[in-house]
């Protein structure tokens, strides 16, 4: 898809990235998130950050068409709510099939952006996740 090539293009030029995975769904070994319904959440990429202070953030992050704004991605954006802030208020170790061995200090965030945006939202995830 070009809208996910576009988005791992800049991930790879970014200075502060650590390093970032194109998740496969459904794949076996492919990370997901489960919600309150039935089926699981696939997200698009995972990647890691460096901060100034030294302590990555992880994101997991989500990638939608603009036409593509439906109950569905109402549902994903609300879920990754929670396990963004799961992730900031308890010293979580494990997340759905894969476990998460973090450092003190470091911050998982999970985010949905639209494809309109997507350079401006990604900017300022990453802005505000390096400084």
């Amino acid at each position: 898809d070009g809208y996910e090539q576009k988005v791992a293009c800049y991930l790879d030029s970014e200075k502060a990235l650590r390093w970032w995975h194109r998740n496969v769904a459904k794949a076996q070994d492919g990370y997901a998130l489960q919600g309150w319904r039935k089926h699981k959440v696939y997200p698009d990429f995972i990647f890691a950050l460096s901060r100034q202070d030294e302590h990555p953030r992880l994101w997991v992050l989500e990638t939608k068409g603009d036409h593509l704004d439906n109950p569905d991605t109402a549902y994903k954006k609300k879920l990754f709510e929670i396990c963004s802030g799961a992730f900031q208020l308890h010293d979580v170790r494990q997340v759905g099939e894969v476990e998460l061995l973090a450092d003190d200090g470091v911050k998982v965030s999970c985010a949905l952006i639209f494809e309109s945006n997507w350079q401006t939202d990604l900017a300022k995830l990453i802005e505000e996740s390096v400084s």
